[in-house]
């Protein structure tokens, strides 16, 4: 099916410009009608518009003629890091796992790609398997509003939606630059975290923002597609907590899945709940009476996000820079190390260094440790990929090692940097001797960006082995001239690995 049929498929003209909002005037009056005893008729008054119609509206405005030259170059940065996580991760159980269960599970057409892999798969299943390849190695970007988010999960989906309609290379810009700044002025309004919700809650709402976009869906039937994901795809916070496990992986791609099919039932006229993220805001303790959201549209928040150096949880990123800096001196000291004591963050504390994080069962729970990234930093000179597909976290001396890190709360650093993701690591040995390194802002952050010469070695870390170093070249170029190309299709099957 090409992009023309698609189109007239979901009730939209192929050339269809994007539509305005359809909503209807809503009144208030008594349940049954008629007037109170005493009461003059009066005209009827308009409420307040809803957050998803809101949302939709601001979506409207986004157009990459009106973007500034720095939010498309940060999109094609962060679409590069975005990539080169998710082929980091092929030949992962959970996407494999994911892959083989969707096509046996459904029957839907083969239009969409997955990261180095031959077969299409529907456009739900690219979403699905491509979010959880992307989300696996806790090494896709990072933001943090009122809760820490990845906002890169969204790509996978992006992409998908795309390959679908065989939009343009500035279609995707738009979308991902749409997805981004909704997330963010989401996550910045709402504490998903507080109300016990994990900050993937918001793929329900973004991803008919996105996907609306790349399909020229008409802004009312966008608002229907999120209130019918958006209320269905609130995930715990306990996928985070204590022992983690495969669902780290798979909360966002699900919801992203199941928000792209919600824009298949809202183009069919499947309605949905009316106002529901309105209603979570002032329902869910806590709730906020006072809430306001940032939606203006000239302002561009998407080069705010950081990147990570490490393929580990946010806050252990500044740990492990600082084991890495001093492993040279105390690579030949091991044996007389003491105790370590790493400052850093009270919640920090409560989310990464917990007891179950001494002890890791599996990898997922490895990688969100404190105590064993710091001892892997400090022996080995480096966090790696390799190093949790090696399970070097299981070893004795990694296992040793961690049982001597000590966590307390860094006065200093939480007087200086209230919301910041610092941390100091100081070495006791036997003899009495110390060193220390303070890692305040941890590289790759929005305020200490990784170079281009050390985004492409990342890019070129996890794609070359998978692809090669000719086509990893030839997708790099694609990203870097995006805007001007016709058919995203020739990007996605480059990242199938089809040569030019």
């Amino acid at each position: 099916m090409d992009r023309r049929e698609f189109l007239a498929m979901t009730g939209v003209a192929a050339g269809a410009e994007w539509m305005g909002s359809a909503r209807a005037d809503n009144t208030e009056r008594p349940d049954n009608g008629a007037l109170a005893a005493g009461e003059t008729q009066s005209l009827p008054r308009k409420s307040k518009p809803s957050l998803e119609q809101r949302l939709a509206d601001y979506a409207a405005k986004i157009r990459y003629d009106d973007m500034p030259a720095t939010a498309v170059q940060a999109i094609k940065r962060l679409l590069t890091d975005t990539l080169a996580c998710g082929f980091g991760a092929v030949g992962a159980p959970p996407p494999t796992i994911a892959e083989q269960a969707f096509r046996q599970t459904y029957a839907t057409r083969a239009r969409a790609s997955i990261l180095a892999n031959p077969h299409l798969i529907g456009t739900e299943g690219a979403a699905l398997v491509n979010g959880i390849l992307v989300r696996y190695l806790d090494l896709n970007d990072v933001y943090v509003g009122k809760q820490p988010c990845h906002p890169s999960e969204l790509i996978p989906a992006a992409i998908a939606a795309a390959e679908e309609a065989g939009c343009g290379g500035r279609d995707l810009i738009e979308a991902i630059a749409i997805g981004y700044e909704a997330t963010l002025r989401l996550n910045d309004a709402i504490a998903f975290l507080d109300r016990g919700f994990y900050s993937t809650s918001m793929g329900g709402y973004v991803t008919p923002l996105v996907a609306g976009r790349l399909w020229r869906t008409p802004a009312d039937q966008i608002v229907q597609a999120m209130g019918i994901a958006g209320p269905r795809q609130f995930s715990l916070n306990a996928v985070t907590r204590g022992e983690l496990s495969m669902m780290k992986a798979l909360c966002y791609p699900h919801t992203a899945m199941d928000a792209i099919f919600a824009m298949r039932l809202a183009a069919g006229g499947f309605t949905g709940a009316p106002g529901s993220l309105d209603w979570y805001v002032a329902n869910v303790k806590p709730s906020e009476s006072n809430f306001s959201i940032d939606l203006e549209s000239r302002r561009y928040f998407v080069d705010k996000v950081g990147l990570k150096r490490f393929p580990v949880q946010f806050e252990i990123q500044s740990v492990a820079e600082a084991g890495v800096n001093l492993h040279p001196l105390a690579v030949g000291r091991i044996g007389s190390i003491r105790e370590i004591v790493v400052e850093t963050y009270p919640a920090t504390r409560l989310r990464v260094a917990d007891p179950p994080k001494y002890a890791p069962p599996n990898r997922e729970t490895a990688d969100h440790s404190l105590p064993i990234c710091a001892a892997m930093a400090l022996l080995d000179g480096d966090v790696t990929a390799k190093q949790f597909a090696d399970e070097r976290w299981r070893a004795a001396d990694v296992l040793a090692l961690a049982g001597k890190v000590t966590v307390k709360m860094a006065d200093s650093l939480v007087a200086k940097f209230p919301k910041g993701r610092g941390a100091v690591m100081e070495i006791y040995f036997d003899g009495g001797e110390t060193m220390k390194n303070i890692v305040e802002i941890p590289e790759g952050d929005a305020e200490r960006p990784l170079s281009r010469a050390a985004l492409e070695h990342k890019f070129a870390q996890f794609v070359n082995p998978v692809l090669g170093a000719t086509q990893g070249r030839r997708i790099m170029s694609f990203i870097d001239d995006l805007e001007h190309v016709a058919d995203v299709r020739t990007l996605t099957a480059a990242l199938r690995g089809e040569p030019a």
